[in-house]
């Protein structure tokens, strides 16, 4: 009986060492293994750069059970096998690369060595393959993959394009808590390695990520220290795109005609449809009809003061583009002139003549100037000439000559030879617009 009682006490006292042992931080010189929640650890190895030294780098671990999921690799096999040797009591169910860099799947080899079945989306394994990763992940799932993992399910989801086109995170439902991967950064770190990303739909993608799974506890970003959702509303706003404006300044013919009156030679002003081919581009238009035939300097100068409210209110110049047809592209020529500042972006479509430099002596341009012209049109000169003779920095010229043979009339229209260069310039494509 003694025997027995003593035995028993043996195998329970083991079994508690045994289960402490497991919760256990884990740290060397190639790993570090720390506890974040109840059944979850974050992972961090560390990948050797030229640019940046040694980069630590995160994954996830989640156990229930006698079962354990990774979720990327360390960011080799030295390190991978630490990993799997500190699992060593569990059965690793699979281990999904979050998307195509090494600091994801660089340990690959360790882990199909130990016959661990891996998984990524279907993307991440072609664009490892195009990349020539020495081991590719061996199950592809399309947008989500789910994972039963003891008595809880485990979630390996795409959202969107963010830091790669094949960004993927993890997320633990039953403790909250989200791997975000490179998809999310740590509070306060730099926008990072921009050479796959996708900087115009990442904020977007975050976004999802925080509607999808509304009640976050702890988010582990993919370098870093973890955080809670605060990391996704970083995230989004370190991305989130500045509103482009773009003031358009319509034809004189519209200061004197309603918006579905005819001209005689060029048929109606379509600015309605003008103003929504900007719009749908994305751009934050600010236009009105003009009425009577307005005095260009002065009209200019109301103008002007939009745009200094709209900077005193936080918006970058870079941001802000003028933009005008005819005597509206007159009308802008007098902003660039009295607005005086180099960050401004300005298109002129059709609204210079080489009389100009004698007639109008005191337009000065000032900021970042496209002149549109069309060779059939009378307002058809390069204004280098004015360039020339300017007091102001221009950062950025271009000229553009269409061969449309309408004429004047092709500023009627929201012509894409014209409507798509000062879309693009506006969006601060100065090379090629």
């Amino acid at each position: 009986m003694k025997i027995f009682s003593l035995l028993l006490l043996t195998v329970l006292l083991y079994s508690c060492k045994r289960d402490q042992h497991e919760l256990y931080d884990f740290k060397s010189e190639r790993l570090s293994i720390v506890k974040v929640g109840e059944h979850t650890f974050m992972h961090t190895s560390y990948l050797q750069t030229e640019q940046y030294g040694d980069v630590p780098c995160n994954g996830m671990i989640y156990i229930n059970g006698n079962v354990a999921i990774v979720f990327d690799t360390p960011v080799n096999d030295a390190a991978s096998i630490e990993l799997i040797n500190w699992l060593e009591d569990y059965t690793i169910k699979a281990v999904i690369a979050t998307h195509f860099h090494v600091d994801c799947l660089g340990g690959l080899g360790a882990f199909h060595k130990k016959n661990i079945p891996s998984f990524a989306l279907d993307k991440t394994i072609e664009l490892a393959h195009k990349n020539e990763a020495a081991y590719l992940p061996q199950n592809e799932f399309e947008k989500e993959q789910l994972f039963k993992i003891g008595t809880e399910l485990v979630i390996a989801r795409y959202f969107g394009e963010g830091h790669t086109p094949d960004n993927v995170v993890g997320y633990i439902p039953s403790e909250e808590i989200l791997f975000g991967g490179c998809l999310l950064k740590a509070q306060g770190a730099p926008t990072g390695n921009l050479a796959d990303a996708n900087v115009a739909e990442w904020s977007q993608t975050v976004e999802k990520v925080k509607s999808t799974y509304p009640n976050i506890k702890i988010v582990i970003p993919g370098h870093g220290t973890q955080g809670n959702e605060e990391l996704l509303d970083y995230t989004i706003n370190l991305f989130k795109p500045e509103k482009r404006y773009l003031f358009f300044l319509h034809n004189r013919f519209l200061e004197t005609h309603d918006l579905d009156d005819i001209h005689p030679e060029y048929g109606r002003t379509e600015l309605p449809e003008i103003v929504d081919s900007f719009e749908k581009a994305g751009l934050t238009i600010i236009s009105e009809q003009r009425n009577g035939n307005v005095n260009a300097r002065v009209y200019a100068t109301t103008v002007v003061e939009q745009i200094d409210s709209l900077i005193a209110n936080g918006i970058t110049a870079s941001n802000i583009t003028v933009a005008g047809t005819s005597k509206g592209g007159y009308i802008a020529q007098y902003v660039s002139t009295l607005a005086n500042r180099p960050d401004l972006n300005f298109v002129f479509i059709a609204s210079y003549q080489e009389s100009d430099l004698q007639n109008i002596p005191e337009i000065n341009f000032c900021g970042n100037i496209l002149n549109i012209y069309e060779r059939s049109d009378h307002y058809n000169a390069s204004a280098k000439a004015r360039l020339q003779h300017t007091t102001c920095k221009v950062k950025h010229f271009k000229e553009i000559e269409l061969n449309t043979g309408l004429g004047h009339g092709f500023l009627f229209r929201p012509m894409k030879e014209w409507v798509k260069p000062t879309i693009s310039w506006a969006k601060g494509d100065y090379i090629n617009p």
